[in-house]
């Protein structure tokens, strides 16, 4: 995605063969924007390419769901053939959108069915149907087409979004600066095209959306992330070691909830766990013991050693991007993130999966 935890180098001859690829005229746009320094117009273009691949899943959603509303209505007004309809070809069709539809066809092939020709009508064809000179095709058939338009909206509604979505999904797929763009209003255009004609379709597209996470990684002129893991990251961890007693962890934990980062000698993480943990261990052990359990002969290693906490916590350098951050805090066992010093490896935070907002 355009990303990596990894610093690239950029020397002089990397960068060098970087822009003789990417061609001087398109890296300019960046540098310009970058103040004419490269690793940061590098970020920009990363950035960029992290915004675009952020819009494909739900400029997908909206171009299919768009193109399968138009579909229901011009097959119930002039069959399933719809494509090959006189009426629809002479009377309802501009020249330009005959055009686009006889070249959909020709690409498909000329028996093809017509969600083969569907398939490959463009976004373009889809969006200048909601023109003004189609409106005799959308008097009585936009809100069964869109059933959750307002009463009062209409037609124009419609165009009103799609000519936006339309125009910015062209300068993705061309590979062209979004930069400068309010990408989240676009996203927001994309989400009321779909809830206008599904609601439950907007809201899943909406929740699966990387959108956020990747604007929050826009880079500073550093190279480096806006918005870092270590602004996010709860500094009132439980430090322990291996030795410390269960006895003086249960004295070491507050009321709230918070993170355990076993350290060593160096104050570098090597396991992280909860006060949950902890509790099922005792409890286990006092099962195990008929209940006799003395907390002072038990060490947070002994604990380590019985709770499978392997693969349930991550580190990573808090100077990562959020949205990194974000993806791991995500994954199915990860519970706790640390955050570590790049420098020296030394604990400096974490976050806790169920009580943090990030």
């Amino acid at each position: 995605m355009a990303e990596s935890q990894v610093p690239y180098p950029y020397l002089p001859p990397q960068l060098q063969a970087i822009r003789a690829s990417i061609s001087e005229p398109r890296f300019a746009t960046y540098l310009t924007k970058g103040g004419n320094h490269e690793e940061y117009a590098m970020a920009l273009y990363l950035y960029n390419a992290r915004v675009a691949k952020a819009f494909l899943y739900p400029l997908n959603v909206a171009e299919v769901t768009l193109r399968n509303a138009v579909d229901g209505i011009l097959v119930a007004k002039f069959g399933s053939t719809w494509h090959q309809d006189a009426t629809f070809r002479e009377q309802t069709l501009s020249a330009d959108g005959l055009a686009t539809l006889d070249k959909a066809i020709q690409r498909a092939g000329a028996n093809a069915a017509r969600n083969q020709v569907i398939a490959t009508l463009t976004f373009d064809f889809w969006s200048n149907l909601f023109r003004s000179e189609y409106g005799a095709l959308w008097r009585t058939t936009v809100n069964i087409a869109f059933p959750h338009l307002k009463h009062g909206e209409s037609r124009q509604e419609i165009q009103n979004l799609v000519r936006p979505i339309n125009a910015f999904r062209n300068r993705v797929a061309h590979h062209e600066p979004v930069l400068d763009m309010n990408v989240t209003d676009i996203h927001a255009k994309i989400v009321r095209l779909v809830e206008l004609r599904c609601a439950e379709t907007a809201a899943w597209m909406k929740h699966h959306s990387t959108l956020g996470a990747v604007v929050r990684s826009r880079p500073r002129r550093d190279g480096s992330a806006t918005n870092t893991l270590a602004s996010k990251l709860d500094a009132a961890f439980v430090p322990v070691t291996p030795e410390t007693g269960l006895s003086e962890l249960i004295d070491l934990v507050e009321e709230k909830p918070q993170p355990i980062l076993c350290l060593d000698e160096d104050g570098r993480p090597t396991a992280a766990f909860t006060v949950l943990d902890a509790i099922r261990f005792i409890s286990q052990r006092a099962k195990d013991l008929d209940g006799l359990i003395a907390l002072h002969d038990h060490r947070v290693a002994d604990l380590i050693a019985a709770t499978n906490v392997t693969g349930r916590w991550v580190q990573m350098d808090e100077a990562s991007p959020v949205a990194l951050a974000v993806k791991e805090l995500q994954k199915p066992r990860i519970q706790i993130l640390v955050g570590i010093d790049g420098a020296t490896g030394k604990a400096t935070g974490a976050i806790l999966r169920a009580h943090r907002r990030y």
